[in-house]
């Protein structure tokens, strides 16, 4: 049996899987400090973006080419009559990039968020609670300090389409403590349309086609820091582009996005302070990411 697709899994109030969802999506961008809550959970993911030197605005500082690749895993462990869970969400990440004519430079990053979700009694709120840890560096083999982050997120569900949230993701960044307010919404417009996400970190806008077929239009902001020899490097990208999904089986799903990115910032520096900043170009991006993905009805 697949509890996933299971009504009972939720709970009969419905609020169960809203927190669910939440708590999932949240993992699932945790690890670049961007959130949201969604229709969907990816229980397998690999994904992979491209963003050479071209685009249409700001286009007068240095020229920069970023790569990024991301694959990871989201286990569920139920409890209470399956209305609460703690959620486990290993992941990998690779960040590169190359300025002008410098060698190209690469990141990489581990993590493990661990996400305790509780449902609250005869009543419209839920909550989560989310630890992360984090080892970003230059190598993945290389010894950096362990960051320790943190989120918290409380769900109130005015009706059986709409859900508010309200939270505060904190973690101990290489350049500092980074501190991020969290305010979002689960809005199923009608049967073909939803609007869903966490700010500032994402928002996404879906219509169905069909079974098969999805598209529609998504928001990132995505910042993250990385141990070097000497200091750290940051990278602040703020993602805005078009998607398309594609279900070849009710499970496996092909996901193809294409944007521009925003006051996109990548700097350098030193116990906690800012040293250098890149000024770096905005340009295209292109991603393609593939995952076995569990779609719900959440009413």
């Amino acid at each position: 049996m697949d509890i996933f697709s299971n009504k009972k899994y939720f709970g009969k109030a419905g609020i169960d899987g809203q927190i669910l969802i939440a708590a999932l999506t949240i993992i699932l961008n945790l690890n670049t400090t961007s959130s949201k809550a969604q229709p969907y959970i990816d229980l397998v993911y690999l994904k992979f973006a491209n963003s050479p030197n071209s685009g249409l605005i700001n286009q007068n500082k240095n020229e920069i080419n970023i790569q990024y690749y991301n694959t990871g895993i989201n286990l569920p462990l139920q409890f209470n009559h399956k209305k609460d869970a703690v959620i486990f969400s290993p992941y990998y990440e690779k960040w590169s990039s190359k300025i002008n004519n410098q060698c190209r430079q690469h990141y990489d990053g581990i993590g493990l968020p661990v996400t305790l979700l509780k449902t609250i009694p005869n009543s419209k709120w839920g909550i989560l609670l989310t630890g992360i840890l984090r080892l970003n560096d230059s190598s993945i083999y290389a010894k950096g300090r362990m960051q320790i982050g943190a989120a918290f997120i409380s769900s109130y569900k005015k009706n059986d389409n709409l859900t508010w949230k309200l939270g505060l993701y904190i973690n101990n960044e290489l350049f500092g403590l980074f501190v991020m307010p969290l305010v979002g919404l689960d809005w199923k417009i009608n049967e073909k349309n939803n609007l869903f996400g966490v700010l500032p970190g994402n928002l996404t806008y879906e219509h169905k086609i069909s079974k098969h077929l999805y598209y529609g239009a998504n928001f990132r902001a995505i910042t993250n820091s990385f141990a070097k020899t000497s200091g750290y490097w940051r990278i602040d990208e703020n993602l805005l582009g078009l998607y398309l999904d594609t279900y070849f089986t009710k499970n496996l799903v092909l996901n193809v996005e294409a944007g521009h990115s925003l006051f996109r910032k990548v700097r350098s520096g030193v116990k906690n302070i800012s040293t250098y900043d890149a000024d770096i170009n905005d340009n295209f991006y292109f991603k393609i990411a593939i995952a076995y993905r569990v779609r719900f009805a959440i009413r």
